[in-house]
């Protein structure tokens, strides 16, 4: 019963216990990152397919502050020429970020997200007919959207600005009508003769004949490329 206690066993013995916790630990920790890595793979999966889905979050799981209306959407990619399609048409690349923000949303609302909408510009999408900033949202069940991730860069100050006359028809008339006027503006009266006043009919006509040609000009870029205007474009999977 009370046999010698030999010690170089009992380090052995030490060892040995020392070595299955350290195991036991790593293989927790293994099987921590593999169903990690798993469940990431599946959101990546599902954003996508960019499926829709019977199953639509309530708002009332959602942040307030990161929930958007449609209305809200469409007036931000008309102002600056953007998309809101489905991210079955995105090419671009997922962040592990959003990746993660999409888990630990399911983690909370108890169930898998298989519906995401996503706004980028146009170039960043696999259109049919066929400087960057992508939201990543999620379609919730009263018709408004969860902002989940933004990536990328900033757009630049001025897009904004250089898009406006694309938003509309109306836009563009007034633009071209503006252009127009500033270069019959800038001309020296002295190039129509040196007697006449700063408003006469030379200059009135030189406005009148820009906005002609400048209306060719555009008019013919338009058709031969096949563009649309933001208002309907925005949510067009179609090229241009």
């Amino acid at each position: 019963m009370f046999t010698k206690v030999n010690l170089r066993e009992a380090l052995e013995e030490n060892r040995k216990l020392t070595e299955n916790a350290e195991k036991s630990i790593i293989d927790r920790v293994n099987d921590w990152f593999i169903a990690d890595w798993e469940k990431e793979q599946k959101v990546a999966e599902h954003i996508m397919l960019g499926a829709s889905s019977e199953f639509l979050p309530s708002a009332e799981e959602m942040e307030k502050d990161r929930i958007y209306t449609l209305t809200e959407i469409k007036s931000l990619c008309i102002d600056f020429r953007l998309r809101f399609l489905t991210t079955r048409l995105f090419k671009g690349p997922i962040p592990r970020e959003a990746l993660s923000k999409v888990r630990m949303l399911e983690a909370r609302i108890g169930c898998e997200i298989k519906a995401f909408m996503i706004v980028a510009p146009a170039p960043l999408f696999k259109l049919e007919d066929a400087n960057v900033d992508p939201l990543l949202f999620i379609p919730l069940s009263d018709g408004r959207f969860y902002l989940v991730h933004q990536w990328g860069n900033d757009l630049a100050w001025y897009r904004k600005l250089l898009v406006w006359p694309l938003a509309s028809i109306q836009n563009l008339a007034v633009s071209i009508i503006a252009i127009s006027a500033g270069f019959a503006a800038i001309v020296p009266t002295s190039v129509m003769g040196a007697s006449l006043a700063y408003l006469n009919f030379y200059r009135m006509a030189l406005m009148v004949w820009c906005v002609v040609f400048i209306s060719g000009m555009v008019s013919y870029f338009w058709f031969a490329t096949g563009q649309k205007f933001s208002v309907e474009a925005w949510k067009s999977k179609h090229f241009n």
